[in-house]
């Protein structure tokens, strides 16, 4: 029993740093398709989570049922132009991010660049690296997106993107965050996923406070 404890609780800690990671770094498949269109198919629902400030989760099915796929969509109070570098510069994320030891962007090329992030783990696990290849573009509206793909690290699979969106006629942000990920790890997949929407949040806290 206190070996299975144990397992649990280094699975939880795995894949809370595991998805603080993916903000630096993350399928080509369709859970993860950036869409233009997403503000308005948000629910009446969770508009009003979101107006109250809450991080809304949605559970997507991961690419060929594997790892871990999900949504999480947040205001922030703060503009399009201050959002967007916090989440497009991931070099910065070692000032800011929970747990990340080391950021860093290079290979950077008109609208892409490669992002390299380590997170720090607890004893004994290693800490978690990868780099990704991101592209950032400009979307309909006044929105941005960067969209991220695995290149090499702990990972099988890594993909995702950031997409930032005029909310409140401009004075607001709708912040985006796409994953589908599988890592190299024993971690089964129910108790990743239950710690996603712990983890989300505290990553979104440190958004906000960047950007004001």
């Amino acid at each position: 029993m206190v070996s299975s404890a144990r397992g649990a609780a280094a699975g939880l800690a795995l894949t809370a740093a595991l998805l603080v990671q993916l903000t630096a770094c993350s399928k080509s498949a369709d859970p993860v398709k950036a869409d233009a269109g997403a503000t308005e198919t948000i629910s009446a629902d969770h508009r009003a989570q979101l107006e109250k400030g809450e991080v809304v989760v949605t559970l997507l099915e991961p690419t060929g049922g594997e790892g871990i796929a999900a949504l999480a969509r947040a205001v922030v109070d703060a503009p399009v132009d201050k959002v967007w570098p916090v989440v497009r510069d991931c070099q910065h994320f070692q000032s800011f991010m929970p747990r990340t030891k080391e950021s860093r962007i290079s290979d950077a090329a008109g609208d892409q660049f490669t992002c390299y992030v380590e997170i720090e783990m607890p004893f004994p696990l290693s800490n978690l690296k990868a780099s990704t290849r991101s592209t950032v573009r400009d979307l309909p509206g006044g929105g941005h997106e960067r969209k991220w793909a695995l290149v090499t690290g702990d990972y099988q699979r890594n993909n995702g993107s950031w997409t930032v969106k005029p909310w409140a006629e401009g004075k607001k942000a709708l912040l985006e965050y796409r994953i589908d990920v599988k890592p190299n790890s024993s971690v089964p997949d129910a108790i990743a996923r239950r710690a996603q929407s712990s983890s989300l949040p505290e990553m979104f806290d440190a958004i906000r406070q960047r950007a004001r």
